[in-house]
């Protein structure tokens, strides 16, 4: 991928981060309008055994353990550059895109868990739409981030090039 098409999607990335950060804001406005409109609700499946809810826990802890370990593995890769007088270490950014997606499987998990398991109240739902967009913003930015040191990976190897 060309340094040219980077900047396109760091371009595209920031500014759908400012629109997340922007409707986070405006979140107390959104609670004000949610909770009249959302009755009671009772779970979809209430005879889901208590094994299913100990698998819906073990997938949810499997998968946020491995994009942690992705974050993890990241910062070594990190510091063992710096160690050797390199902070921008080619192919470290996909481990923070991996990582990214840590925000998505918590929202994914509770949807799961409030929606299947113990119900949709107002107030639930309420609560999950609030952390909705700062799970959101937060994917958004670890991607801009990891965006940005890849082309600042590029761009260092394109230095060391032309010395």
């Amino acid at each position: 991928m060309t340094t040219k098409s980077k900047f396109t999607r760091v371009k595209w990335i920031a500014a759908l981060t400012l629109i997340l950060l922007f409707l986070s804001l405006l979140t107390p406005f959104f609670l004000r309008l949610l909770p009249p409109t959302l009755p009671g609700a009772m779970p979809m499946f209430e005879t889901l055994s208590a094994e299913w809810k100990g698998a819906i826990d073990l997938v949810f802890l499997l998968l946020v353990s491995l994009l942690n370990a992705c974050f993890f593995v990241f910062f070594v890769r990190l510091f063992r550059g710096v160690n050797r007088g390199k902070i921008f270490v080619p192919g470290n950014a996909r481990w923070l895109y991996a990582g990214a997606w840590t925000p998505i499987v918590t929202l994914i998990y509770r949807l799961v868990y409030m929606c299947f398991v113990n119900g949709c109240s107002g107030l639930a739902m309420t609560v999950l739409w609030s952390q909705s967009w700062h799970n959101l913003t937060l994917f958004s930015g670890i991607t801009l981030m990891a965006l940005l040191y890849d082309v600042a990976t590029d761009v260092s190897e394109e230095n060391q090039l032309t010395v």
